[in-house]
């Protein structure tokens, strides 16, 4: 009589679970058939070859200064699943583990891996590998003592190239800062993603976002292989809900800047796209300026990354920004068309209502709101605020004259800025005049 070992056992197995009278004569049947063979055919052994099925939805559920911890769903088996092995960069670092979550420490900051597990069962049978999770480890965000500690660029610092897991974005409509260019870059910790918050302002940022922007000029407009003069990066990270600020300036020889609090004024000299040399006093600001803008209601936040600002196709894409954050993984799932578009105010074929609104809201909204740092002129600047209510009409003599103004307690914007912005005023200008 030929009997499957595999068939036996699962018998076996079945008659234990079974509490009757029945299922115990059953298992001792069962025994008697196993040990009774023909005297001329040994009994059979079939090997279990099936492997359990592929463990699913592998992620990473959170992270430490040294690791990740990673969780996945459950694998099956047609007998029995016995423990997970765990894959760093190829090489197995857990060995049939139980339960589906662990962490994986060790971790270098700022440095890329690959994660995957794979399930095992009792006969020591393999499954597929999970899906393979491929990112930077960030660890938890924190302010270091130089810019190159934050790990935000790869390779000589003064070319300003983001590092792998860094991702530049830019603006449809920029902070005016005395004609200084802006590099403005994000970075996501551990492949988790901004999440759309059924607006079209700012999304939802995961703990540990950093936010960095750095500001310089070209020494020359028109002949740029002779470089750039960078002055500062300024950073904002997401700690525990909670944004903080910190600013990096830069030495003269452009190869590292230094956290500090304190503020500063660097005389920077350039040529003009018109042959023009330029001379500007840039004003660095101080630990507390960054909250003078970057606050409402005693809360931290950004200000550029409303996904208004982002709907628009950037110099470093041929495609909508929105659709490529989606894409790379970096923005959950938006529909460019559902969200509004903040007009370029440069742009002289728009209509002038629209590009005046679209200056004063990314120019002053920050300050000029409820909540914002300004309150004793009932003024609302944002974008989203309807003309009536913005308080813009009643206020128009004194916002041409501020806007022209370079008196330090008098002129709009107080900060980020020691010139006037001769095209913004004559746009502005046109502005108020339409409106009257």
């Amino acid at each position: 009589m030929m009997v499957s070992w595999y068939f036996y056992i699962f018998s076996i197995k079945t008659a234990l679970k079974m509490k009757t009278s029945y299922s115990f004569f059953a298992l001792f049947f069962l025994i008697v058939l196993g040990s009774c063979g023909s005297d001329d055919s040994p009994m059979e052994v079939v090997a279990d070859t099936q492997s359990p099925t592929t463990p699913l939805n592998l992620i990473i559920s959170g992270s430490s200064n040294s690791g990740w911890n990673i969780s996945w769903e459950a694998s099956s088996d047609n007998v029995d699943v016995t423990g997970y092995n765990v894959y760093l960069d190829g090489t197995k670092v857990k060995n049939n583990i139980s339960g589906t979550s662990t962490n994986v420490e060790g971790l270098v900051a700022n440095s890329r891996y690959s994660v995957y597990v794979t399930a095992l069962d009792n006969s020591a049978n393999e499954s597929g590998l999970s899906n393979t999770i491929t990112c930077n480890f960030v660890g938890i965000a924190e302010f270091k003592n130089t810019l190159s500690e934050m790990g935000i660029y790869n390779g000589e610092m003064e070319s300003l190239t983001p590092a792998e897991g860094v991702q530049l974005y830019e603006l449809n409509s920029t902070l005016f800062t005395d004609y200084a260019y802006k590099q403005r870059l994000v970075r996501l910790p551990n492949c988790e993603k901004m999440k759309y918050d059924n607006s079209d302002l700012l999304p939802i940022f995961p703990d540990n976002t950093l936010i960095a922007k750095t500001f310089y000029y070209n020494l020359d407009e028109n002949d740029l292989d002779l470089g750039k003069k960078i002055i500062e990066t300024r950073i904002l990270i997401k700690v525990n809900g909670e944004w903080q600020a910190g600013n990096y300036v830069w030495n003269q020889d452009q190869t590292e800047a230094m956290y500090t609090n304190d503020g500063s004024v660097q005389n920077i000299s350039y040529t003009d796209i018109a042959g023009n040399p330029q001379s500007i006093d840039y004003v660095i600001p101080d630990h507390n300026d960054c909250f003078t803008c970057h606050n409402n209601n005693n809360e931290t936040f950004p200000i550029g990354m409303k996904l208004r600002s982002m709907n628009f196709d950037p110099s470093y894409v041929r495609q909508n920004q929105l659709t490529y954050f989606g894409l790379a993984g970096l923005l959950e799932d938006v529909t460019p068309s559902s969200i509004s578009v903040l007009p370029d105010w440069t742009d002289a074929n728009l209509d002038i209502l629209d590009r005046g609104r679209a200056y004063i809201d990314i120019n002053c909204a920050h300050c000029h709101q409820p909540g914002g740092e300004v309150t004793n002129f009932a003024l609302d600047f944002r974008l989203e605020t309807i003309f009536d209510d913005s308080g813009i009409y009643a206020n128009r003599g004194e916002i041409e004259e501020r806007i022209q103004s370079t008196l330090a307690t008098y002129m709009m914007p107080q900060l980020g800025r020691s010139i006037v912005h001769t095209e913004a005023v004559a746009m502005l200008l046109e502005y108020l005049e339409a409106i009257e």
